[in-house]
């Protein structure tokens, strides 16, 4: 087993529990209850930076080695750099029109929450994608030689919001998660 891949698998478990706290906002933007757009922004910003900068690389060496070991598991998977490209498209659409209501500029309800469950979806089921066909065939496939030259080529660049030298800028949303697993541990009991 890859190094990589758990990192990656840990990854999109908090780029999750990041859609689980944006998505109770959303819904408490249509329901027009009071919404945390602070929060709904740092998501968005962390969402900007750090899976270009850090979790996508890492995924492109992993799918670099599985199209060249077996260029029909890489082909089931898919154009990965397009659904990255699509996926960050539609992260800046929603963090556009998240600025805008910052800046007190009115935007239809029906508009916004739209644009915020089109970007969830997307990212859902790029994740998901990634969890059930990607993921499982570079484990199948790659061979432990394959998975040395991944470890050795993937970058340890230091995740600002979850590493333990995490950037001052997402305290709030540090504290926000804590809360909602704290409010999921609670329920659960």
């Amino acid at each position: 087993m890859s190094a990589t891949i758990n990192m990656l698998r840990e990854e999109h478990r908090k780029l999750a529990d990041l859609l689980v706290l944006l998505s109770r906002e959303i819904q408490a933007f249509g329901k027009k209850k009071p919404v945390d757009f602070e929060l709904v922004n740092s998501i968005l910003e962390y969402n900007l930076n750090f899976p270009d900068a850090c979790h996508h690389p890492k995924e492109d060496v992993v799918f670099q080695h599985l199209s060249e070991r077996d260029p029909e598991a890489a082909k089931a998977v898919g154009d990965l750099a397009l659904e990255h490209e699509e996926l960050h498209a539609l992260t800046t659409r929603f963090a556009t029109a998240v600025e805008n209501i910052l800046r007190d500029h009115e935007l239809p309800r029906d508009w916004f929450c739209e644009i915020a469950e089109e970007y969830m979806r997307f990212m859902r089921r790029h994740m998901q994608m990634e969890e059930v066909v990607f993921f499982p065939a570079a484990e199948r496939i790659l061979t432990e030689d394959d998975w040395k030259a991944v470890d050795a080529q993937v970058f340890r660049k230091v995740d600002p919001l979850f590493d333990d030298h995490a950037d001052d800028r997402y305290e709030s949303l540090r504290q926000a998660i804590l809360l909602s697993e704290g409010e999921a541990d609670a329920a659960a009991q």
